[in-house]
């Protein structure tokens, strides 16, 4: 008999915090626009967004955005918005009604006529009245704006003045979780929070700010870490221990925040979903804003990620790193427990064969669509393509969203190397651009993988590969993680000074797995790959920083790029995956490049076509290509990007299916596969998590699981059984999906849940996970 093992602690604790309600189905399927952009009424413009198929309507209210509408004049302004949100739900029911708002950032429209950087009548404006609860730079200046100052954003209008908003403020920060509550009773079915940024950044004068460090902000800081910040003027020291914890605790600020927010929210009206938007996208962007994309996943419902662009028919590359952006968010989205995952882009007025390709990227990558036709948020590109994209796309969603990633490989993206390597500087130690160009090269070489963070070195043994791009920054725990996964057969590919650093970016003599790469610091050379045996595992290594490297030649940034320096760098990527023999599920023919997804048993690959795909052009041309997958495919069928099923011809070569076709603009490959390889994962409850009366409540800071009263264990498995254990008791047997027991014990302390599934061969698996308070 087969038999996998999955141990995972289980502690419980005594305290109770609000449940977190289930997601709902319609998040999944949103179909996202708003009412703007055709030059009608209010009524007019509803009407015509649903007409073209758009079944989540996203607007604007006076308390958006504005000091006059969410401080001088909410009620008049909450009054509006409830009389549109019963207008909505009373002539089309079937329509979920979303309201935009920026609790961080807010504008006094006019109060600077004669534009000379400050308020006109020192009143009435959120600066005037409100100093104490604004931003504070590390130069000691208040986040304060005006439009007429030199490099002001788009939004900033030439009269107005904007302020961005400390979350540290009780003052505000009541006010705002009032007002949030107000907004989800009177009738929003869900809020888009724009954005949970510090502001770094904004104009020519206000640079490198690192805010906020106002009085509020500093005394948090205080009691979260006992630690002084001093008040500014001050500036970065990578060497002082309060800086690299204030640097750390910048994100504690904003997700603490973000989850005021939701639960604010859910107090009201449990059934209101909280969409958070942000840019923040793994670069050193995320370190300057604070914006933890692996864990606010966790304090909300879905998260709106804005990928700016492509504006326009931009080179290959810069496809390439859209499709590595998307590939990064997916999976922190869907691993943090998330059906949903939404995308606000831009794709200029008219272009509509750029908006085609541009929508087949997106929902390749499995998410749900939202481009304006303006660099504003409420532009349409091309009406009548919206119309046809989502006519066709509401009949046949249930293929895209709501899939699995299906990989053996994992990528580890390090947060750590990130902020205090690239320390929130875009011409620093650059791991920002390892990190991206190991993912593009992997994407544009079929290789299947999934994103991976720090959190995830517990559950390395279910990879057959791991990848470190330059996973500098580790402690002495990550580092034997992965050592004991390499001891216990693992293979490791590790490039340029992954485990050189402390966690907190003080370089060593060594690096800590020196003994695993099989060669010291000094001793390695550019340009060499090593490779060690180590336990009954096998690490592959080089110095060379070849995602940089590659990153550079590729210029995503550009219209222009070195493809041939590019090309030749993926190669040497491609001679250490060689090198780590790992059987890779599928092989494609031609320019193409295809995602693998798995769902209820069903695999799916979805094919974009890159044929032509240059700068200027954005229309593939059609090619016949030929898919290799390993083992005996059956039941197959192909989805064409908006248009229908249509048969493929499929043969078998050996130990291969062969399934060839010709393929357009984007093609979605369904099949069954008879797989000889058991696998079984504990998916309930989740380490790190909070759990209360079988309901998942929040994140919590620790690598355990927390459960008070009754919790489902869940598992997932490709077997046809599926035992349960309590330190190593059997409870329970099941014999069909889904895989799950209730345990209901009234015990206290910390346990060991184990599962173990069975087929009909002979293999064993197995995890223990330690969680201790």
């Amino acid at each position: 008999m087969k038999e996998l093992m999955v141990a995972i602690m289980l502690i419980f604790s005594g305290f109770l915090i609000d449940a977190e309600e289930k997601d709902d189905n319609w998040l999944m399927h949103a179909r996202i626009s708003t009412p703007y952009g055709y030059n009608l009424s209010w009524e007019e413009g509803i009407e015509r967004a649903v007409n073209n198929g758009v079944n989540v309507i996203l607007d604007w209210a006076g308390f958006s955005d504005t000091y006059q509408g969410r401080i001088l004049h909410f009620n008049e302004w909450i009054e509006e918005f409830r009389q549109r949100a019963e207008y909505v739900h009373s002539h089309y029911p079937n329509i979920k009604y979303m309201i935009y708002i920026a609790p961080l950032e807010m504008q006094t429209p006019e109060s600077d006529l004669n534009r000379d950087g400050r308020d006109d009548d020192g009143k009435n404006s959120t600066y005037t009245d409100h100093p104490e609860w604004l931003q504070m730079g590390i130069d000691g200046r208040k986040a304060v704006f005006y439009g007429s100052m030199p490099g002001m954003p788009f939004w900033v209008d030439e009269n107005s003045e904007d302020t961005w908003l400390s979350p540290s403020n009780k003052e505000y920060h009541n006010i705002i979780m009032n007002e949030v509550k107000e907004i989800a009773k009177a009738g929003a079915d869900a809020i888009w929070f724009d954005v949970p940024h510090l502001c770094f950044n904004f104009g020519d004068a206000w640079q490198n700010q690192w805010s906020s460090v106002d009085e509020a902000s500093r005394m948090d800081f205080y009691n979260d870490t006992g630690l002084i910040l001093p008040p500014p003027p001050l500036q970065p020291d990578w060497n002082d221990e309060v800086w690299l914890k204030f640097t750390e605790w910048r994100y504690k600020q904003i997700l603490d925040f973000v989850k005021d927010f939701y639960n604010a929210i859910k107090e009201v009206n449990p059934d209101c979903k909280l969409i958070i938007e942000t840019s923040s996208d793994g670069s050193v962007h995320t370190t300057q804003i604070a914006s933890d994309i692996i864990r606010i996943p966790y304090v909300c419902n879905a998260i709106a990620h804005e990928y700016t662009g492509p504006y326009y028919e931009v080179q290959y590359y810069r496809w390439l790193h859209m499709l590595a952006t998307l590939k990064l968010w997916y999976d922190f989205d869907r691993n943090a427990g998330k059906n949903a995952v939404w995308l606000l882009s831009y794709v200029k007025h008219g272009k509509t064969n750029l908006a085609r390709f541009h929508a087949s990227v997106v929902l390749n990558m499995g998410f749900n669509y939202y481009t304006s036709g303006n660099i504003g948020m409420a532009g349409i590109v091309d009406e009548q393509f919206m119309h046809d994209f989502f006519e066709w796309l509401n009949s046949y969603d249930e293929y895209f969203y709501g899939w699995n990633s299906n990989a053996d490989i994992g990528v580890v993206f390090s947060r750590y190397t990130l902020d205090y390597l690239d320390r929130g500087n875009w011409e620093g130690y650059a791991y920002h651009d390892g990190i991206k160009g190991i993912l593009m090269m992997l994407i544009e070489s079929n290789i299947p993988f999934e994103v991976l963070t720090e959190r995830d070195l517990d559950n390395l043994s279910r990879y057959n590969l791991v990848v470190l791009p330059d996973y500098a920054c580790m402690n002495e725990s990550q580092a034997e993680k992965i050592r004991q996964y390499v001891a216990n057969g693992g293979k490791i590919i590790a490039i340029n000074e992954t485990s050189l650093y402390t966690k907190y970016g003080v370089k060593q003599d060594d690096f800590l797995l020196s003994d695993v790469f099989g060669i010291s610091y000094n001793e390695a050379k550019d340009w060499q790959v090593y490779e060690n045996g180590y336990g009954k595992g096998k690490a592959i290594f080089t110095i060379t920083p070849i995602g940089r490297y590659y990153y550079w030649a590729a210029q995503p940034w550009s219209n222009f790029s070195y493809e041939r320096e590019a090309e030749e760098i993926r190669d040497e990527l491609l001679k250490m995956v060689k090198k780590a023999n790992v059987s890779l599920p599928f092989s494609i023919t031609g320019n193409a490049i295809a995602i693998p997804y798995e769902k209820d048993g069903r695999k799916m690959l979805r094919i974009l076509n890159f044929n032509g795909i240059k700068w200027k052009n954005a229309v593939p041309s059609p090619q016949d290509i030929e898919i290799r997958i390993q083992g005996n495919v059956t039941e197959v069928k192909l989805i064409d990007f908006m248009d229908g099923w249509r048969s493929v011809d499929i043969s078998k070569e050996g130990g291969e299916s062969v399934i060839s076709f010709r393929l357009y603009t984007q093609a979605t490959l369904l099949y069954s596969l008879n797989e000889s390889k058991l696998y079984v994962a504990i998916t309930k409850p989740k380490e790190g998590m909070l759990y209360f009366m079988d309901r998942e409540i929040m994140p919590v800071a620790s690598n355990k699981a927390i459960v008070i009263g009754r919790i489902t264990i869940e598992a997932e498995t490709n077997g046809n059984k599926v035992e349960f254990y309590v330190n190593d008791e059997l409870k329970y047997e099941d014999y069909e999906k889904p895989y799950e027991w209730l345990w209901n014990e009234t015990v206290w302390g910390k346990y060991k849940i184990k599962v173990r599934a069975y087929a009909e061969d002979q293999t064993e698996y197995e995890i223990t996970v330690f969680k201790i308070f």
